[in-house]
């Protein structure tokens, strides 16, 4: 293998076909005590007023950076994303129009009504934030998967190359039959999380949301370490091949 095509080799695996893996989302607490005020524990009303729109900015704030997720999302299905930003712009309203009825409110007995709504109306940091990080990564993951599949063909083409030349390739097969598989576990896990996990409302808190998150958490996180692994392979493939010094095996054509 020449020279250039060894470069060549590099910048098609640094390129792009092994991504960043994505992370997996974990959920927060989100209770009416965790940055809400308990209107039992304060006697002032502008106090109240105070904390519980803090706590309705906080989780706006929220809102908007996973607005951004999603639109700036290289991956994710326009499906997918048209429903999460649905449900993200509901959300935002919902607090909203929850921060103006506080303004407005006179006393603590009306207070003690529309606090606690803001935790237990919206789950935001329950369900809203674990459910589209999850499917944010269930698709990077897909993505990914297609990713490593083509790169895996191209690494086939490759080593069969050198087989024809006379090398001997059982090692780099036996590493690409293993990347394969554990490209296939993690499309295989990944996969359906998007979808499991995408129509849950904060009305479904906690059954069956708390079940089914953990449950995405879970399979996400096993098919990172596939992922991982695959991605692992595929660099002992890479150096195998890069060792190679037949002419023969002219890979530019591929680029």
């Amino acid at each position: 293998m020449t020279k250039r095509n060894r470069s060549w080799l590099v910048a098609f695996v640094v390129g792009g076909l092994l991504v960043a893996l994505p992370g997996v989302a974990v959920a927060q607490t989100d209770s009416v005590t965790a940055d809400a005020p308990s209107v039992s524990d304060v006697s002032d009303v502008d106090e109240i007023k105070h904390r519980a729109l803090h706590a309705i900015d906080r989780r706006l704030h929220t809102i908007a950076r996973l607005t951004r997720k999603v639109t700036e999302s290289k991956s994710v299905t326009d499906e997918h994303a048209k429903k999460l930003l649905v449900d993200l712009e509901d959300a935002a309203e919902g607090l909203k129009e929850l921060a103006r009825k506080i303004k407005a409110a006179q006393t603590i007995e009306e207070l003690r009504e529309l606090v606690p709504l803001i935790a237990t109306e919206f789950r935001i940091y329950q369900v809203v934030k674990p459910k589209v990080l999850q499917v944010l990564a269930s698709d990077r993951v897909v993505a990914a998967t297609e990713r490593l599949t083509e790169l895996g063909d191209k690494l086939e083409i490759l080593i069969a190359r050198a087989a024809d030349a006379g090398y001997d390739v059982t090692r780099p097969r036996i590493l690409l039959a293993r990347m394969r598989y554990n490209v296939a576990a993690a499309d295989r896990l990944a996969g359906p999380v998007a979808d499991m996990v995408v129509d849950l409302q904060p009305e479904d808190w906690p059954d069956p949301a708390k079940a089914l998150l953990r449950k995405g958490r879970a399979r996400l996180g096993e098919s990172v370490e596939h992922l991982h692994r695959a991605r692992y392979q595929a660099r002992k493939i890479m150096r195998w091949l890069r060792n190679l010094t037949d002419p023969a095996i002219d890979i530019s054509e591929l680029g």
